[in-house]
C-alpha cells in the first residue's frame, strides 16, 4: 500500500504541474536533490545535486541518464560551455571537469585549504571562475588544470557569478553583497547592491543590463553594467534562488514553487508559481521559448513555448 501511495503522490504532482502554464515534469533518475542545472542548447543538458550527483540530457529531457561522478560530496553549480566541455564545484572545494560530455568526470586540483565552492562560470572552455565560503575566489585560464586564489575583500557567502565578456564579471552573495571586475578578476570591487537581503543568483542580459535576486522575493536591476542597482517591486514575498535570461526572456525560481517570467528585460513579472510548494533551486533559460529548472526530491520542470 505504501508504494502505491507514493506512486499516487507523483502523479497528483506531475498533474498539477502540467496543467500551469505548461510546465511539465519530467523523469528524474533519483530523489536526491538538484541544485544547478545548464544546458548547452535545447537538447543537450547537465543537473547535479545532492552525494554526488550528476543526470544528463540529450534530448530535452525526455530521457535523463547518471553519470558517475566519482564522490559522494554535494555539488552546487555547473557551467556547460559546449556538449562536451563542462565544469561542476561543490563541498570541500570540489571541481569536477569533462571534456567528453561527462562519460568521464576528473578530479581537478585546487588551491590549498580552499573553502566549499558554491558557484562556477566559465567564458570559454579555458577561462573560469568558482566562489564560496567566507569569500573564497578562484580562477583557472587552462581549463581547470591550474587554479589561483583571487584576492576579495568580503567574508561572506558567495553564491552566484556571471560575466557578461571577457572583463566584466559579477559575484552576489550574502547580505547584499556584490562584487564587480571589469579586468576579469584581477580586481573586484564592492558594490552597493541596495538591499541587504542574501542574494542567491545573478545574470547579465548584455553589457548593460544585469539581473540579481535573493531572499524575501528581492530583485535588483543595474542598466550601467552593474555599477548602480535598483530594487524592482515584487509582490512575492518567497525566496528566490536562481535567475537567468536569454536576451530580454527570463526566468526566477524560488522556495514553494516559486516561479516568475519576464519578457522585457526584468521590467516587469509574470507569477506562474506551482500549487505543488515544491522548492525549485536552479534554472536556465536556455532561450526564448525553452527553460528547464530543478530543485528538490529530483525535480526537473521543463516549459516549451509553442
Amino acid at each position: 500500500m505504501r508504494y502505491i501511495f507514493i506512486l499516487f503522490s507523483f502523479l497528483v504532482f506531475s498533474t498539477q504541474i502540467q496543467a500551469q502554464d505548461a510546465w511539465m515534469s519530467q523523469l528524474s533518475p533519483s530523489l536526491r536533490h538538484l541544485y544547478a542545472v545548464s544546458f548547452t542548447d535545447v537538447n543537450n543538458g547537465t543537473a547535479c545535486g545532492l552525494a554526488g550527483s550528476i543526470f544528463r540530457t540529450t534530448d530535452g529531457g525526455k530521457h535523463w541518464t547518471e553519470q558517475t561522478s566519482g564522490i559522494t560530496e554535494r555539488l552546487q553549480s555547473i557551467s556547460m560551455t559546449s556538449n562536451m566541455s563542462g565544469t561542476i564545484v561543490g563541498r570541500d572545494g570540489i571541481i569536477l571537469h569533462t571534456i567528453d560530455g561527462g562519460n568521464k568526470w576528473e578530479l581537478q586540483q585546487t588551491p590549498s585549504k580552499v573553502q566549499p565552492l558554491l558557484a562556477t562560470f566559465f567564458i570559454d572552455s579555458l577561462r573560469g571562475y568558482a566562489s564560496g565560503w567566507y569569500g573564497t575566489i578562484i580562477v583557472t585560464a587552462d581549463g581547470g588544470a591550474h587554479w589561483k586564489l583571487q584576492k576579495c575583500e568580503v567574508t561572506t557567502f558567495l553564491r552566484s557569478i556571471y560575466f557578461a565578456n571577457d572583463s566584466l564579471g559579477l559575484i552576489v552573495g550574502e547580505k547584499g553583497t556584490l562584487l564587480r571586475t571589469t579586468n576579469a578578476g584581477k580586481n573586484w570591487t564592492l558594490v552597493e547592491s541596495e538591499t541587504g537581503q542574501n542574494l542567491t543568483g545573478v545574470c547579465f542580459l548584455d553589457s548593460k543590463i544585469a539581473i540579481a535576486v535573493g531572499d524575501n522575493g528581492t530583485i535588483v536591476r543595474s542598466t550601467n553594467g552593474g555599477l548602480k542597482w535598483h530594487c524592482m517591486e515584487n509582490l512575492e514575498r518567497k525566496n528566490i534562488r536562481a535567475v537567468s535570461f536569454a536576451g530580454k526572456t527570463g526566468t526566477c525560481v524560488g522556495e514553494f514553487g516559486l516561479i516568475l517570467h519576464s519578457t522585457d528585460g526584468g521590467l516587469t513579472w509574470k507569477n506562474e508559481t506551482l500549487k505543488s510548494g515544491i522548492h525549485l533551486l536552479a534554472v536556465d533559460q536556455i532561450d526564448a521559448e525553452h527553460i528547464t529548472a530543478v530543485g528538490l526530491n529530483g525535480t526537473i520542470l521543463r516549459k516549451e513555448v509553442k
